[in-house]
């Protein structure tokens, strides 16, 4: 089993796969797309996976987020196999420092010669405190047959990826937008021309703590930019980016708390207190989609 293949390298594999004899069936990949509507890195922390085809155990992983392995969605890859093996997946979610997982999932489906399958697996919330017979498995909240038959399931896409279930990106979630608000490890919300308070840094500097209030973009994975513009001084600061991950903040919102913006970047400290300070965000997740906003703050003096 591999995670994650890059396209290029899956693809080289679907061809691989696609180059059998004349007169007989190619082997054949499952592609796993692994889901989740909880929030990676907050709800839980790390994922142990086992894989098996003909009920031989192949493959076996801990991916975790605290380890930078661990982003959801993700494609595992089973395969090649002989056409009609049986390919199954076991996973199990965890919080660190737990023994317990707090949602199992488990999906099986037969190899098909010539094809390449999708098969779906998510980790449900709603599974959180939901058990069942050893023969079933939990998904959306309900109990169901593991096993999906090859004809039930569609060839592998990579789009797929695009529309996959996430935590803060969810049909009810709207377009994408950003609130900006401050708070080191909670979002407070953030008034026009509101006064904020600047903090030293630990390597020099000072800055101002942000957090964002975020609707219809992935949970994980998003580029974040942050742009500051003083207007009375006439000084535009040097922006901030980073890759973010954002947690549950509601149904239909996610937050991101603690992001660190200098404020004197390239200007001495005295000279930025009590100026008004222009600054504006720009989020863009993985799927192309991106939300922007501005607000003027004044450093406190």
């Amino acid at each position: 089993m591999s995670v994650r293949p890059t396209h290029e390298a899956l693809l080289a594999l679907l061809l691989l796969c696609s180059a059998g004899c004349a007169g007989e069936a190619a082997d054949a990949l499952v592609v796993i797309g692994l889901t989740t509507d909880m929030a990676v890195g907050f709800q839980f922390d790390h994922i142990e996976t086992t894989t098996k085809v003909d009920g031989v155990v192949t493959g076996t992983e801990r991916l975790s987020y605290g380890g930078g392995e661990l982003s959801l969605p993700a494609e595992l890859v089973v395969g090649p196999a002989p056409d009609g093996a049986e390919i199954e997946l076991s996973i199990a979610a965890f919080r660190d420092g737990e023994a317990s997982p707090i949602v199992t999932r488990r999906g099986a489906t037969r190899a098909a010669g010539g094809r390449s399958l999708l098969l779906p697996i998510s980790l449900d919330e709603a599974c959180c405190a939901t058990p069942c017979a050893a023969s079933a498995t939990c998904a959306a909240g309900a109990c169901v047959e593991p096993f999906i038959a090859p004809s039930a399931l569609t060839d592998y896409d990579p789009l797929w990826i695009a529309s996959a279930s996430d935590a803060c990106k969810t049909p009810s979630s709207g377009d994408p937008a950003v609130v900006i608000g401050q708070g080191e490890s909670v979002f407070a919300s953030l008034e026009p021309g509101e006064v904020v308070p600047i903090e030293a840094g630990p390597q020099g500097g000072h800055h101002v703590w942000l957090a964002l209030r975020v609707t219809g973009l992935r949970q994980m994975g998003s580029r974040l930019t942050v742009e500051g513009y003083f207007p009375e001084l006439e000084f535009e600061l040097l922006p901030f980016t980073a890759q973010v991950t954002m947690h549950k903040a509601g149904e239909d919102r996610c937050e991101i708390d603690g992001v660190r913006f200098q404020v004197d970047r390239g200007l001495p400290v005295e000279a930025v207190r009590g100026q008004p300070l222009d600054i504006e965000v720009a989020l863009e997740d993985p799927n192309g989609d991106v939300a922007m906003a501005a607000q003027r703050v004044v450093i406190s003096p």
